[in-house]
């Protein structure tokens, strides 16, 4: 696949006169339509009766040129804004003809294979015209709690297609002369179980946009329409620049990462999401193509999914301090196999969208441009270790404590650690990375709506992944049924037999997503007795076994508890080099077990908490000389000598390098060892031990298929990566420099 797209003949597009505009005027109109933009958000939060949009900030809104070229994106859902970007291509390849794109016209979306991400989130996109021409759009997209379909909510394990997902809106004229069509929208709400709620997000919505039309109009009034125009093409063309000069600094070569979604909603299988980025110059290409085939099951996405996970990864990496619009992507090229999970044919399920193959998309995808990145001093510090390796999707549905229909997926999930950097430990929290303005759902907002109490909401010990910089901590969750006797549940997860979070240049990867369902734990009769269990591990109950996802749904009574604890940021570097009294820190948080501190990060604690200085150096040493005696598949003919000269091709983050020694190139620790020939898998030279669960820490969990490897340099023993990978596999080549 390629991002190309055939457009349409450009009659009707308003053909303007680029004009010079002043560095002042520019930064004036400029702001401008990102406040329009930010102006979009509030007042669709503010009309919008859905916790998803006015307490978790599941939207995003953004302005668009003639052809759907992205102008200005929110900083809310980042992969909404790709989406809507899609979905003005599809209503123009669709609508332009029949029945027309008109002023005042506004068209609804939510069919995935027509730009949505899955069936829940529905895109409202308006045309802007100047002298019935039109110049551009204005979208928003939010996601809506339920959307009809096989059962409540909008993400299915036991759905075979997308027919089965719910309803399937194409490019729809909703919106005529201003005003909502009263008989389509009724049609379209009176297919979700919450009518009322989709009622109010879709006029919400609308308002977003009109507001939008108008500010942006005010804006063209004062400046000019060619000034206005002259200053979005201008900002997309400056991104563009700027990405093309950053690309341009760092070496040439290819990037690789790899990651294995876990069960499909029937079976326990495997599903590799693999991307091969190449560099060359000031260019880079994605290929996807080695990823799995498609699933039978709903985890898949389509190609505009893929689109929306490797933008979602770019932009933090390579656009950190510019113009989030469509220059950023125009140096990309994007290839996939068709039918495979990351590019699903027509009528494969999708519903998990976002949650499912898509995140994983995002997630090797940010760890290629996080090596790419990691290549150069400059860059460096962009680069990011995994953030979180997926939620665990869980929905309460019934009716709720005023007999009213309730289904809610509560987004507790999404109060994640996040990703370690070179230069400090990821954030704790830090949110899912994809959704930079986010806001945490509010305990008494979600306890008011919903008939649930919350017995604790707190980090999670051991969830981060351990590094010289630690990962960010997840918060878990504990709920019970309150004032109401029985609901049902919904669990789908990935992220639990197969780490996805990993980290990079020996940080290891954060624990596995976590659950605990325990049945008849007399939590009514605890709540009667004003007791709330903080602690939940000495109560007595059968704590039932479940997969990451379970087809249908289980039942919960106000006897059980639910508990959920996700997974978090990935570690960079490795751990035994962590400072002592960091890690003595995190002990007394509660982030790190004193038994991980010992195990993984070599750090003695004395009875007080301090760490012990002496002790603490023996046990580390102890560990280098552990993996001294792991096996080294190969050995370096010729091996230069550690202190030889080199001039410096790349960085291999800040552990090794690439480096070229009397005309060869060699892969080099910063010991000074030269330890593989450049052109080979460098891992094949360093000393290598498969790994145990146990050994990675208390929550990693490993499906039968996959294993953990360590890979260390053969004379400092420095971890320098932990990859996780297939049975009988070779290890993956990560990084082949090419200058």
């Amino acid at each position: 696949m390629s991002t190309d797209t055939l457009l349409p003949p450009r009659s009707g597009v308003y053909d303007y006169e680029r004009v010079k505009v002043d560095p002042i005027t520019f930064q004036v109109i400029h702001h401008r339509l990102t406040s329009i933009t930010d102006e979009q958000g509030a007042t669709l939060q503010a009309i919008s009766g859905s916790p998803l949009v006015n307490e978790a900030t599941d939207f995003n809104t953004g302005i668009f040129r003639a052809h759907g070229e992205i102008v200005t994106m929110g900083k809310t859902v980042l992969l909404h804004a790709a989406s809507v970007a899609e979905m003005v291509k599809s209503i123009i390849a669709d609508c332009t003809v029949k029945p027309g794109i008109r002023p005042n016209d506004m068209f609804l979306v939510n069919h995935p294979y027509k730009g949505s991400l899955h069936a829940p989130d529905f895109g409202l996109v308006a045309p802007v015209f100047h002298d019935n021409q039109r110049i551009g759009w204005i979208g928003v997209c939010c996601h809506q709690l339920d959307v009809g379909g096989m059962a409540p909510g909008g993400s299915f394990p036991e759905a075979t297609d997308v027919l089965q997902e719910g309803m399937l809106v194409p490019p729809l004229r909703i919106v005529e002369d201003g005003e909502f069509r009263e008989d389509i929208l009724a049609m379209i709400t009176g297919m979700s179980r919450l009518s009322t709620n989709m009622s109010l997000d879709f006029r919400g919505m609308m308002a977003a946009n009109k507001v939008a039309l108008r500010r942006l109009q005010e804006t063209i009034d004062q400046y000019g329409v060619d000034t206005v125009l002259s200053v979005m093409d201008e900002a997309i063309d400056m991104s563009e620049r700027a990405v093309r000069e950053r690309l341009a600094k760092l070496p040439n070569g290819i990037y690789r990462a790899q990651t294995f979604l876990d069960h499909d909603g029937k079976e326990n299988k495997l599903y590799r999401i693999h991307v091969e980025l190449t560099k060359t110059d000031d260019e880079i290409t994605f290929d996807f193509s080695r990823s799995a085939d498609q699933a039978p099951r709903f985890m898949n996405c389509t190609e505009g999914g893929l689109l929306a996970g490797v933008r979602a990864a770019m932009l933090p990496i390579l656009a950190y301090d510019l113009p989030w619009n469509e220059g950023v992507f125009r140096p990309m090229k994007l290839v996939s196999r068709p039918g495979s999970i990351v590019s699903a044919r027509f009528p494969a399920p999708v519903s998990q969208g976002p949650l499912g193959a898509m995140w994983l998309v995002e997630t090797v995808a940010t760890a290629a441009l996080s090596r790419l990145a990691a290549t150069d001093k400059d860059y460096i510090h962009e680069a990011q270790a995994s953030p979180n390796g997926g939620p665990d999707l869980y929905a309460f549905f019934g009716h709720n404590q005023y007999g009213e229909h309730f289904h809610g997926a509560l987004l507790d999930m999404i109060y994640v650690g996040g990703g370690a950097y070179s230069h400090r430990d990821g954030l704790t929290p830090q949110g899912h990375r994809h959704i930079p303005a986010l806001r945490l759902q509010n305990v008494e907002a979600n306890e008011q709506i919903g008939p649930f109490l919350y017995l604790y909401r707190k980090f999670t010990s051991d969830s981060a992944g351990p590094g010289r910089n630690r990962g960010g901590a997840s918060v878990g969750v504990g709920y019970v049924l309150h004032d109401i006797d029985h609901m049902d549940l919904r669990l789908a997860c990935h992220c639990y037999e197969s780490p996805t979070s990993f980290g990079l240049f020996g940080g290891y990867p954060s624990g596995c997503n976590r659950r605990s369902f325990l049945k008849d734990a007399h939590a009514d009769e605890m709540i009667a007795a004003g007791q709330v269990p903080f602690d939940t591990s000495g109560i007595e109950g059968e704590l039932l076994t479940l997969p990451a996802k379970v087809p249908g749904s289980i039942p919960i009574t106000a006897r059980d508890i639910y508990e959920c604890g996700p997974s978090a940021g990935a570690g960079w570097g490795d751990p035994i080099e962590r400072v002592a009294r960091l890690v003595a820190e995190d002990v007394h948080q509660g982030f790190v077990s004193p038994g991980m501190a010992l195990t993984i990060y070599g750090v003695v604690l004395q009875a007080n908490g301090a760490v012990d200085e002496a002790a603490t150096t023996n046990h580390r040493d102890a560990m280098r000389k552990e993996r001294r005696s792991w096996p080294v598949p190969k050995t370096l003919a010729d091996r230069p000598a550690r202190d030889a000269a080199a001039d410096l091709i790349g960085r291999f983050g800040d552990a090794a390098s690439f480096q070229r020694i009397n005309g060869r190139t060699y892969f080099r620790c910063d010991c000074g060892e030269a330890i593989a020939p450049v052109g080979e898998n460098w891992k094949d030279y360093a000393r290598q031990a498969v790994t145990t669960a146990e050994e990675l820490g208390p929550r990693i969990t490993l499906h039968a298929q996959i294993e953990a490897m360590r890979f260390a340099c053969p004379h400092c023993a420095r971890l320098l990566d932990l990859e996780i990978k297939l049975k009988g596999e070779q290890p993956l080549v990560d990084v082949e420099i090419r200058n």
